[in-house]
């Protein structure tokens, strides 16, 4: 009688090992990284976030980046598009083609130019089964879009006689001025400093 309890429990003990290992394991998904929610606020900059994923790493990563790429440019076509027609307000607005064909134009090369600025500020990496899946979120400093579309304006002597006399554009000529001081000095104090390193070997 005991050895028929005792293999009862044994069969019973291994049909429990045995279903447990046969049920299809629960897919844990990682949560995404908390910047991917909620991306970071500053007036210097614009900032996308994109995930994708794919088999190959590399894959996932260019897919994720270029939808990063894809908002930055539409967000920045909206900021140059807003600077133009504030300009354009200012001193009265206009509807001749030519004058709207130049400010399109200019818009689509400062866009275009400034783009190249766009980087990677983080990138983090989640295996998902046989899937990577891969979260990025990219930077891009709105300082050079600003100077692009101040010389781009500059380059049009139509749109530089127009916008001149706007409140606006005047600002945006002193902000670029601020800005080109800043670097001037952060290139002077940079090159001291490799004076000084260079002197100490």
């Amino acid at each position: 009688m005991k050895v028929l309890k005792i293999i009862g429990v044994g069969v019973f003990i291994f049909t429990g090992i045995f279903y447990f290992s046969c049920a299809p394991a629960t897919k844990v998904v990682p949560q995404p990284p908390d910047w991917y929610p909620n991306p970071p606020q500053d007036p210097n900059f614009l900032f996308a976030v994109a995930t994708a994923t794919s088999r190959d790493l590399q894959l996932a990563s260019e897919k994720a980046k270029q939808d990063c790429r894809v908002d930055l440019a539409s967000q920045l076509e909206a900021n140059v598009s807003g600077l133009i027609k504030k300009f354009d307000e200012e001193v009265g607005r206009t509807e001749d083609s030519e004058l709207l064909g130049l400010y399109t134009q200019v818009s689509k090369t400062v866009v275009d130019q400034t783009l190249v600025g766009a980087r990677v500020k983080k990138l983090k990496v989640y295996k998902e089964g046989d899937l990577y899946r891969v979260y990025v979120l990219m930077e891009l400093p709105l300082g050079f879009m600003k100077e692009m579309l101040l010389n781009q304006v500059k380059k049009q002597e139509a749109l530089y006689t127009r916008f001149r006399a706007s409140q606006a554009f005047r600002e945006l000529e002193k902000e670029v001025q601020e800005l080109r001081k800043m670097r001037k000095e952060e290139e002077m104090k940079y090159m001291e400093f490799e004076k000084k390193e260079g002197g100490g070997e």
